[in-house]
């Protein structure tokens, strides 16, 4: 099974509305997905910041050609894709978005420290930053600490964290 398909199940298990109500978000926000796998959590997005936007972000062009179409088809306009080429230079303007979500970093993202400083580049003062991913099931995985570690350094303060099922979980951090 590859980092697509192990995503994908993972994201089908997930359920998409809990996490939404987890987050502090508002119809206005600006706000970007990274490593969207399926698209689905994004559509959602996009639904609920129908006054802001969404930009989905991702290595897998493939993920973003499935979330353009879905997208076409619902008429969803305040999502945009983009492919992610340089995890350390995203591209995105600076203090520019409001939060952002990063779905299994652990898996996706090449350099973390990258991902993460990037990320506070791109969120405003008073922004969060969302992360889900796998709880840690061996010794290949991350412990909690040393990635909520990783984040801190980053220039984010941790917040709260959320078990989202009996595998995944989602923790919260502040700039």
């Amino acid at each position: 099974m590859n980092k697509l398909q192990v995503n994908t199940a993972l994201d089908s298990n997930l359920d998409i509305y809990q996490i939404i109500s987890l987050l502090p978000l508002t119809p206005y926000h600006e706000v970007v997905h990274m490593f969207p796998s399926t698209g689905g959590l994004s559509v959602q997005l996009g639904k609920i910041v129908y006054r802001g936007r969404v930009i989905s972000l991702d290595t897998f062009k493939n993920n973003l050609a499935s979330i353009r179409k879905e997208l076409k088809k619902i008429r969803l306009t305040n999502v945009k894709t983009s492919h992610i080429q340089d995890e350390s230079n995203l591209n995105l303007k600076d203090a520019s978005f409001d939060g952002a979500i990063i779905s299994f970093a652990l898996t996706n993202a090449r350099n973390l420290a990258s991902i993460f400083n990037e990320s506070n580049r791109f969120i405003a003062t008073g922004g969060w930053l969302s992360l889900i991913d796998q709880h840690p099931e061996n010794d290949n995985v991350m412990p909690l600490n040393e990635y909520k570690n990783i984040v801190e350094k980053s220039g984010f303060r941790f917040h709260t964290k959320y078990n989202l099922s009996d595998s995944i979980y989602m923790m919260i951090f502040r700039k």
